[in-house]
Order: C-alpha cells, then sequence, then structure tokens
C-alpha cells in the first residue's frame, strides 16, 4: 500500500494519541466522581475509530495516487478496516489490562457495529476526498444530502446526517444500546425495531456519494491533467563547476548549524515532548479514578488546614490524605509519637471521587511503624481526610504512586525517541 496511503507512523501515532485521549476526554465533561464502564469507553473507542476512519480515506481519497476510482476505494476500505479493528482490539486491552473499567453489562454487538460504521465513514471520506477538486460537485452533493435530511426529517425522523447517531445508538437506554450490526434492513429491524432505516438511510447516503465520486472521476478536473511535454531548450547552458570539498563542508555545516533547518528537523520532536509531559499527568490521574475498584469515601478522619488529625495506625502501610472539596490542600507531614516524621508522597495527576462532595487525592504516607500518628496538611482553608488508600487496578495503579520523574519520563518518552530516531537517520545520511 506504499504510495496510496499516509506514512504509517503518523497513522500509528495519531492512533495511539486517540486511544490515550479517550478517557481524559470523557472525563472532561463528567462531574467529580464519575467513572466509565467498559460499554462507555467502548463506546467512544467506536465513535473515535469511525472519524479516524473518516478522516483517514478523506485525506487518502483527495490525494493523486495511481490507480482508478474502484482502486482507490479498495485500498482505503482496507486501510479504514484494519485501523478500525486494531484500534477497537487494542482499546479493549488497554481497559483491560492498563486501566481497567467496571463492566456494567457486556458490550455486545457494539465493536462488529464500530468496524462496519468505519467502513461507511472510511467510504464516504474516500468519496468526498475525490470531489474535493471537484468544488460543483461537491456542492451539489451537500445540497443533495441537505435536502434528504429535510425531507426524511418529518416521515422517517432523520435523514442522512442525523442517521448516523441513530444507527449507532438506537432506541435503548445510555447502559442498553442495541442498534444494529450491519447495514441490512431485517438485521436492523431485529436491533432497533422502530428506527431501522436508519441503517437504510445512511447506506443510502454513502451510496449517493460514492456514485457521484466515481462519475466524477471520468472527467478528469483540471489539477489531474497530464503534464505537458517540457519545451526543447533554445540555448545552451553552461553547466555550473562542481563544488570542491570546501564548499561542500561550508554549505553541509551552514545547513546544519542554521536554525531553520535544525528547528524543522527537531520541532516534532519538541511538541512530542511538550505534549507528553502536558498529557502523561492526565492520563495517569483519570486512569486511576476510572479504575479505582475501592474507596470508602467520607470514611476516615478529617479536619481543617492547618489543625492535627491524629489517626490510629495498628501495622506498618499507607494512608491517603485527600482535599475535601474545590480548596487547595498541601504541605502535609506525619508524626508519630516517638518523634519520627515522614513527608507525603504526592501522586501523579488530578484523581477526585465522590458525587457531591469531591474527594481529591493528594498523596500518600507510607508509614514504616504501627502506633498512634498525627497528620498536619496546610492550605488558606478548607478541610482534609485521612482515610485508606484507594485500591487501583491495572498498571496505572503502580504509576499514580510512582515518583513524579516517572511521569515525566513516561510523558517526555514518546518524544525522546522521535528525537533519537531522527539524529541517528541523520548520522546515517551524513
Amino acid at each position: 500500500m506504499r504510495g496510496f496511503l499516509p506514512h504509517p507512523a503518523r497513522v500509528v501515532g495519531a492512533a495511539t494519541a486517540a486511544l490515550l485521549l479517550t478517557l481524559p476526554v470523557l472525563t472532561a465533561t463528567r462531574y467529580a466522581g464519575w467513572r466509565a464502564d467498559l460499554r462507555t469507553v467502548t463506546t467512544a473507542s467506536v465513535l473515535v475509530a469511525a472519524a479516524g476512519a473518516f478522516l483517514l480515506a478523506a485525506r487518502f481519497g483527495a490525494r493523486r495516487p495511481p490507480g482508478r476510482f474502484p482502486v482507490r476505494l479498495a485500498v482505503a476500505l482496507a486501510g479504514v478496516g484494519l485501523l478500525a479493528a486494531g484500534y477497537l482490539a487494542a482499546a479493549h486491552l488497554f481497559h483491560r489490562l492498563v486501566v481497567p473499567v467496571a463492566v456494567d453489562g457486556a458490550p455486545g454487538a457494539l465493536p462488529a457495529r464500530g468496524l462496519v460504521l468505519a467502513l461507511l465513514a472510511g467510504a464516504l471520506g474516500v468519496a468526498l476526498g475525490a470531489l474535493w477538486r471537484r468544488p460543483a460537485v461537491l456542492a451539489s452533493l451537500l445540497v443533495v444530502l441537505l435536502a434528504g435530511e429535510l425531507v426524511l426529517h418529518g416521515p422517517v425522523g432523520f435523514g442522512p446526517f442525523s442517521a448516523a447517531r441513530y444507527w449507532l445508538f438506537g432506541v435503548g437506554q445510555p447502559h442498553d444500546i442495541p442498534g444494529c450490526t450491519s447495514v441490512v434492513p431485517a438485521e436492523c429491524v431485529t436491533w432497533t425495531y422502530r428506527h431501522w432505516p436508519a441503517g437504510l438511510v445512511l447506506a443510502g447516503g454513502v451510496l449517493v456519494a460514492l456514485l457521484a465520486a466515481a462519475l466524477a472521476a471520468r472527467w478528469p478536473a483540471n489539477g489531474d491533467a497530464e503534464p505537458a511535454e517540457p519545451a526543447e531548450p533554445t540555448e545552451s547552458v553552461e553547466p555550473a563547476e562542481p563544488a570542491g570539498p570546501a564548499d561542500r563542508d561550508a554549505e553541509s555545516a551552514g545547513a546544519t548549524r542554521t536554525g531553520p533547518s535544525l528547528f524543522r528537523r527537531y520541532a516534532p520532536a519538541a511538541g512530542l515532548v511538550v505534549a507528553g509531559l502536558v498529557l502523561a499527568p492526565l492520563v495517569i490521574g483519570t486512569g486511576a479514578q476510572h479504575a479505582t475498584s475501592e474507596f470508602a469515601e467520607s470514611i476516615g478522619t478529617s479536619a481543617p488546614v492547618g489543625s492535627p488529625a491524629e489517626v490510629p495506625v495498628p501495622a506498618p502501610g499507607r494512608l491517603a490524605v485527600f482535599a475535601v472539596g474545590l480548596e487547595d490542600v498541601g504541605d502535609c507531614r506525619a508524626a508519630s509519637a516517638d518523634g519520627s516524621r515522614v513527608a507525603l508522597s504526592p501522586v501523579i495527576g488530578t484523581v477526585r471521587y465522590g458525587d457531591s462532595v469531591s474527594y481529591r487525592w493528594v498523596g500518600t504516607f507510607r508509614l514504616p511503624t504501627p502506633g498512634r500518628w498525627t497528620v498536619t496538611c496546610g492550605g488558606d482553608a478548607g478541610e482534609y481526610l485521612v482515610a485508606g488508600v484507594p485500591r487501583v487496578g491495572g498498571l496505572v495503579g503502580r504509576l499514580v504512586e510512582a515518583p513524579r520523574p516517572v511521569g515525566w519520563l513516561l510523558g517526555a518518552s514518546p518524544g525522546l525517541l522521535v528525537a533519537a530516531y531522527t539524529a541517528v537517520g541523520r548520522r546515517r545520511r551524513g
């Protein structure tokens, strides 16, 4: 498929970024303490896979690869099918091993439906991409689809644009999504009952777009015309003298040491390092919140900031400190009766629990001896709670309490690897 699809590393990088952002994006629109289940993150993965398939196929269709429209369509469908299947499988393993989430009902037909939806999105994307350089045909197609949306909105309840939402989610409750697993009307009737035409309307809209793209491909646009043959030179031009070794060394040194060339080489790596340092705590903190299997809210010893809280510790172990509400709590210390002092180990990212009252996990004490310990936390205002450590499963449970440099290294590692790859490639070319 080389020459047909974008660079594989870009596709893999975009899919990985989308996978890691699924959980933070879910939590960004929810209240504190909300935790996703497997069905919710699977639904989000289906939407991400369909959107990625559409964008990838649209970009591919807008290029000028060799081969006719049917060949481009077949290659695009194969590419988006592999991408969607790989992404859905990776999302399932990610939410089983790295960030294990609760299972509130089996995902059911969501993955299969997501694969079919990704193929439909890829077919529509390659059609719109092929029509990108034909604005008149593309505008006509959009007018037809918009007219279909308006006409079908009355008798059916949805048109080509809204059919994707109905076809995906069906008419079930948020935690019991039926939908249809293919575009066959009989199967849509079995799964969605009243809204079975949604699959047929969606498939019809895609087929109309494909037909328009296939017909338009028979008449090449101005940008697709064959390049004219170069004119014969009328005058002979003396070839330039080859540069000497000193000139080549000077040019090479200038290209290597000048700012713009060096910046262009390492700008992607620097951008990845910055993005990783910003996103790593967000992914770890959100993942720890979703992967928490046990946390007894409001059970512990609470005290206003600045006041001590005495906690009996029956055995050596760990104690967690939570900020109650939205106030900041910091500078926490624990002291035992014999004078031993322990500093607080902060957690990576922001981990919140609770519903009406928010409990933000500030850090953890690792107490070496049993006895009666006194915990004191500072702050401008507010209250803090000293309780047992939440039980967080999966790999994220170990990362959330790791030292901060571990989180920094984890976030910066993709950018550092890209920088190392760039440096090694330059050395080999040199």
